[in-house]
């Protein structure tokens, strides 16, 4: 099934929205139809602006209907104004020309005045493009009467489709606010041979929902991710946040394994809020000076083990603060609930929470979220791994020159022979990063953040979310005797790039020797 890329007022990620700039990156980023929004100034100019006034992007509280074309683009600086409906039209002409591309124009608008205006502005400067006509019912119906060719939607409000408003308005689009969206709907307007649309959706989690449900077109402020996501396999991880049985059956997996993910990753997502926003409390040491606690590490690790106790009452969990003891054969969560808790005490904004379901040696599901850029690390055996739905892909590596690779200090002091392994990294070229958090650093290669990622001593609470993600991204996963594996019982641990593993392995070896 082919899905439309619908660029909400342009590629609004990569420049201020309903801009030339934004169209042009629109063309650039392969869409299909980039959407805009018109109003009509008091001299009777159809512009591009979505707010009827220009306080919001522009500065000016002023209403767009009172104002003149010259008002209106005295505003902003010169490359980032606000264009004329024409000038619009004519921007998406020329890149399509450039490019070689055919992306369409959908002229949004919610009064039936501007419409009649647009609608002029159209048919004296849109030659060589396809435009559609989006928006509130009574200015499709006023497009529709004036002109019997146009092609309009209609902006369906949820509830049971108006078969008389229909017939009226002979829509070839039922547009729909995502979240209204079912399969069901998506199964009645397929039936009536009409296409359904959905806005506007920015993550990967939302996209991959709405493309397994068969919506025809997402209007979206990334389109670069949409347009990426439909050009390769969307992961089946991208529904985790649905349910355990929709993601059962799209993965091929149990329901008890879907239902194991699913918690990993609302813990996650949970974690992630409760971070950024919650107080330190007191801060307190443990081991010594530099082994710091705070409430909000104990508060995490509370509400990970009571969810975890509730829905799992069989499992075993294995935490940074709480403690407890593997069993074997029993499923364990290895848990640290604020991984970077230095960070954190010093305001820091590199922390996370890492969270792995093993049984034995084998893990079987990572979870890994980083509060303050808003993520969630996921992956599961056989699975792959995603970030915040979006699948995760390592790529091969031809040398350590110009990359980083991460390492991290045996508590507040270097790990033996960690000045020889940056020594020797620095002999390649390579700069070394020590970033405060093990299950990121772990997770980094995988995200393809770093060429490689090196623990001194691999501990399963701060280590195993990590190394899961990397090794189901494509990262090769090294014990310190030269062995794949992810669990290895003593020594260290070595994440690396396709290509450079090798590398590494001599460096660290040589750094232990």
């Amino acid at each position: 099934m082919s899905i439309s890329v619908v660029a909400h007022r342009g590629d609004s990620e990569a420049a201020r929205e309903n801009t030339l700039e934004a169209f042009r990156r629109a063309v650039e980023a392969d869409v299909d139809w980039i959407e805009l929004d018109v109003r009509t100034t008091a001299d009777g100019h159809s512009i591009v602006l979505h707010d009827a006034t220009t306080l919001r992007l522009w500065g000016r509280p002023s209403e767009v209907a009172r104002m003149t074309l010259d008002e209106v683009q005295e505003l902003g600086l010169p490359g980032c104004r606000i264009p004329t409906l024409a000038e619009s039209l004519q921007t998406v002409t020329m890149a399509n020309a450039e490019l070689g591309r055919g992306v369409g124009v959908l002229v949004d608008t919610v009064d039936p005045a501007d419409a009649l205006v647009a609608l002029r502005t159209v048919r004296s400067n849109a030659h060589e493009l396809h435009v559609r006509w989006f928006g509130a019912t009574d200015a499709m119906l006023a497009i529709r009467e004036a002109d019997e060719g146009a092609v309009v939607a209609y902006n369906h409000p949820g509830g049971t489709l108006d078969a008389d408003l229909l017939n009226r308005l002979r829509p070839d689009t039922i547009n729909v606010e995502w979240v209204l969206a079912t399969a069901e709907l998506a199964e009645t307007v397929h039936g009536m041979c009409r296409s359904l649309a959905v806005w506007t959706v920015d993550d990967a989690e939302a996209m991959a929902w709405l493309v397994q449900i068969g919506v025809d077109a997402i209007t979206t402020n990334r389109p670069r991710l949409l347009r990426e996501l439909l050009r390769h396999d969307i992961s089946p991880l991208s529904v985790a946040w649905t349910d355990a049985t929709q993601l059962a059956g799209r993965a091929g997996i149990t329901e008890e394994t879907a239902c194991w993910i699913a918690v990993a990753r609302d813990l996650a997502e949970w974690t992630n809020g409760f971070t950024r926003t919650s107080a330190l409390g007191t801060i307190r040491t443990k081991a010594h000076a530099a082994d710091v606690v705070t409430e909000v590490d104990e508060a995490v690790e509370r509400h990970v083990r009571e969810v975890i106790a509730a829905s799992f009452p069989d499992h075993l969990v294995v935490g940074e603060e709480l403690g407890g003891r593997p069993e074997a054969a029993r499923p364990v969560w290895y848990l640290d609930p604020v991984d970077g808790t230095t960070n954190l005490a010093n305001r820091l904004p590199w922390t996370s929470m890492s969270l792995a379901l093993a049984v034995d040696d084998r893990p079987l599901v990572a979870v890994v979220c980083q509060p303050w850029l808003g993520q969630v690390y996921l992956a599961a055996e056989g699975l792959g791994a995603t970030t915040n739905g979006r699948p995760a892909e390592v790529r091969r590596a031809d040398g350590l020159a110009g990359r980083t690779v991460l390492t991290e200090l045996d508590a507040h002091r270097p790990w033996e022979g960690m000045g020889s392994f940056v020594s020797g990294l620095a002999d390649e070229h390579a700069t070394t990063r020590v970033l405060g958090s093990g299950t990121l650093a772990m997770a980094a290669v995988g995200l393809g953040w770093a060429a490689g990622a090196l623990v001194h001593r691999f501990n399963p609470i701060d280590h195993l979310a990590g190394s899961l993600i990397s090794h189901e991204a494509g990262a090769v996963v090294l014990a310190q005797d030269g062995s794949r594996q992810l669990f290895p019982s003593t020594g260290g641990l070595l994440v690396a790039a396709p290509g450079v593993e090798q590398q590494l392995v001599r460096i660290w070896g040589d750094a232990r020797s």
